[in-house]
């Protein structure tokens, strides 16, 4: 609907077209490093609009960074964009249609938001424009409506602009949107570039500055105080100095609080982040070998050595600088060399106490994850117990784990209760012991208080150092547990562990649906062989297979014949031992994983597959964008009803919408079936693979099911038993 006037935002945004270009100018002027992979994109923007983020996503991946989408209701657009910058932001205009704009930055104090032009100058526009402009997505059907209900009102200007805002945010209160595109490093990359667009070395630096200041106002408070109460001349001049001194630290106490502060909540966020994204990036084999128990037991281990790393590195290395100038303090004071030596002899003996704590840590953490594990798998297996297995004996495992770990946590308790107890009170009485040649000698005053200041100091820097210490060899023993995920966000899809020279050339997702020619070979396998880890013989070998366009290919094998691992490498969840798999012509290595996953879906076998606990709707639309457009769920509820699920979504009340999963509508098996094979069906890829996917179905539901695959799937592969 046009207006007949030039929208603000005109010669503002970026075109479609120029995803590529947008994303790498806001990169620049973000000062994000540009660590370029050499990832090639596939073709240009797409002619299905709502296709654009896949693509954009493949073109950021392509520069080494990652979008990350903000999804917000309608009226939460506004406090999004605050928190989203950089960002691309969708935008419609009555002269340009769908555009994207680049958002450098926002304030809301000034309430406008910076963005980077086209000719990449930098303007400053209204943020209520940009917020209208982003609103104006899901708007756009409804403004006619609402305009011929204001026309009613006889409303001027502009009470009528307003009453027509009022309108659309009441109809659209809990309508969500994708409000921005944010801007960022994929958790894979290089953790040296993490933290440089953290600025983490000019954070630390800030940190020590701070800290030694502090100590400085201390060390002078405390030779003020000296110098006047040993002398007898402790007058109002000496008091004002001293008040001085400590009310400048209480400033830069709170700037340290918070430099601190911030900077471990984002390196907290970094690790989680690339803790995540390992996680989902195990390799299959290994993530079945540990179950459920023992990634649980990992994912409570990630947050404690999470913990104990940040705060362990800060105390330490604030420790060090009270340490330092505790010992630079002692060199010029009544005990001078001997003093030092002191010093160095006793953080000398507790580095040794805090070397053996590592052990006893050990000792505890293991009995604490075995007991984490059983626990998990005691609960899934909780209704075997009760069929199979007498109640008189149901404890005895879990009391001798029980005993194991209480003994262990006894000795780290009380091993740590010795080392902070000795960090505590012995280093004073040994500083003072050291001071006492000097004092003999005839020292100053000024020079005892100073040394009695140093003293001081050194022992809580001691403290705080042992506090610090401990923490850190916890995170270390911690990091044992965690480290295959850690290893595997930095192979997982984004990370650039490598030049982009000497990376391997990769394909983005394209952004066709278009099926190659049917004389071509659509997905290939040449001589493939797999054997699994553990396993003493080879699951596939010399394995072959042509599938081309349209064709339907049913695999039929008995139990442990290599049917399930082989739909797995053939929807990319397993790398082949050797041979070639080739998808269009180029073999997995070319591709990223997000690509390979744009042309095959499989649905896998019953147990492999879950129900979300969620909607309906977005059970099936797993594999497409969120939100989900009303175009989505018009296909889902259509192919829900061409899989014979017509009844269920009669019965439930609201419909797709419904709530389902353990906290929602209960579904039977055979229910599930067909939910797991419309999920595949949707995914928009040309090769559909369903392992085992109607066994529990009847034959009559199973021959509707079959007849719903064979109009929908473009190229089938159906793995069964003979």
């Amino acid at each position: 609907m046009s207006t007949g006037t030039k929208s603000p935002l005109a010669g503002l945004g970026w075109a479609i077209q120029l995803g590529a270009e947008a994303l790498e100018a806001l990169a620049r002027a973000a000062k994000l490093p540009l660590p370029r992979t050499a990832a090639t994109v596939a073709g240009g923007a797409p002619e299905d609009l709502n296709r654009t983020g896949e693509w954009l996503d493949a073109v950021a991946q392509s520069q080494g960074l990652e979008l990350d989408l903000r999804y917000t209701r309608h009226a939460e657009v506004e406090s999004t964009l605050l928190r989203a910058a950089p960002a691309l932001l969708d935008v419609f205009t009555d002269e340009e249609g769908l555009q994207l704009i680049a958002l450098l930055s926002t304030s809301a104090s000034r309430g406008t938001a910076r963005i980077l032009a086209p000719d990449e100058t930098v303007r400053d526009i209204p943020l209520s424009l940009l917020t209208t402009s982003v609103q104006a997505l899901v708007e756009w059907d409804l403004i006619p409506a609402v305009d011929r209900v204001l026309e009613r009102t006889q409303l001027r200007e502009p009470q009528r602009t307003r009453a027509r805002r009022a309108l659309l945010g009441a109809q659209l209160a809990n309508t969500h949107l994708v409000a921005a595109r944010t801007l960022r490093l994929p958790p894979g990359a290089r953790l040296s570039h993490h933290l440089g667009a953290l600025s983490a070395p000019s954070r630390v630096m800030l940190l020590l500055v701070l800290a030694v200041l502090i100590q400085g106002c201390v060390l002078a408070g405390w030779w003020l105080m000296g110098q006047g109460a040993f002398e007898g001349q402790l007058d109002t001049g000496w008091l004002w100095a001293w008040a001085l001194m400590g009310l400048t630290a209480v400033p830069l106490q709170a700037a340290l609080a918070w430099t601190q502060g911030t900077l471990a909540l984002d390196l907290s966020a970094l690790l989680r982040r690339r803790l995540l994204t390992g996680a989902l990036s195990l390799p299959v084999d290994e993530a079945r070998r540990g179950g459920i128990g023992e990634y649980v037991g990992r994912t409570f281990e990630s947050a404690g050595m999470e913990q104990m790393a940040l705060a362990g590195s800060f105390t330490s290395l604030l420790a060090v600088v009270d340490l330092s100038l505790a010992a630079s303090v002692t060199m010029s004071g009544p005990a001078g060399w001997l003093g030092l030596i002191a010093l160095g002899a006793y953080c000398a003996v507790l580095g040794v106490l805090v070397v053996r704590q590592s052990k006893l840590f050990q000792g505890w953490t293991e009995s604490r994850v075995v007991m984490t594990h059983a626990l998990i798998e005691r609960m899934l297996g909780h209704r075997t117990r009760l069929a199979q297995e007498q109640p008189s004996r149901w404890h005895e495992e879990e009391d001798q784990e029980l005993a194991r770990y209480a003994e262990a946590s006894e000795r780290w308790d009380a091993g740590t209760a010795r080392v902070m107890t000795l960090a505590r009170r012995g280093l004073l009485p040994v500083a003072i012991i050291a001071t006492l040649p000097g004092v003999l000698d005839g020292a100053s005053t000024a020079s005892i208080a100073v040394g009695v200041g140093a003293a001081l100091l050194g022992a809580r820097a001691v403290m705080s150092l042992a506090a610090g210490s401990l923490a850190l060899v916890g995170a270390r023993v911690l990091f044992a547990s965690v480290r295959p995920m850690l290893d595997a966000a930095r192979l997982a899809p984004g990370a650039t562990s490598h030049d982009a020279e000497d990376a391997a050339p990769q394909v983005a997702p394209l952004t066709s649906t278009e099926p190659p020619p049917k004389d071509q070979s659509l997905l290939e396998l040449r001589d493939v062989f797999f054997k699994h880890p553990t396993s003493p013989r080879a699951v596939l070998e010399r394995t072959s297979l042509t599938l081309r366009p349209g064709e339907r290919v049913l695999l039929e094998g008995s139990s442990g014949s290599g049917k399930s691992t082989l739909a797995s490498i053939l929807t990319g969840l397993r790398r082949q031992g050797s041979g070639v798999v080739l998808l269009r012509g180029l073999d997995m290595a070319t591709w990223t994983p997000g690509g390979w996953g744009a042309q095959i879906a499989g649905a896998p076998q019953f147990h492999e597959n879950h129900i979300i606990s969620g909607t309906l709707a977005m059970n099936v639309l797993l594999g497409r964008a969120w939100p989900h457009t009303q175009d989505d769920l018009k296909l889902a509820r259509e192919l829900c009803e061409e899989l014979g699920l017509g009844d269920l979504l009669q019965r439930m009340p609201a419909g797709v919408l419904q709530m389902v999963g353990e906290r929602g509508w209960q579904l039977s098996h055979g229910e599930q079936s067909r939910i797991f094979v419309a999920r595949a069906l949707l995914q928009r890829v040309q090769v559909v693979v369903l392992d085992e996917a109607f066994g529990a179905l009847d034959p009559v539901t199973m021959r509707k099911v079959m007849a719903c695959v064979e109009a929908r799937a473009p190229t089938l592969v159906v793995i069964a038993h003979p």
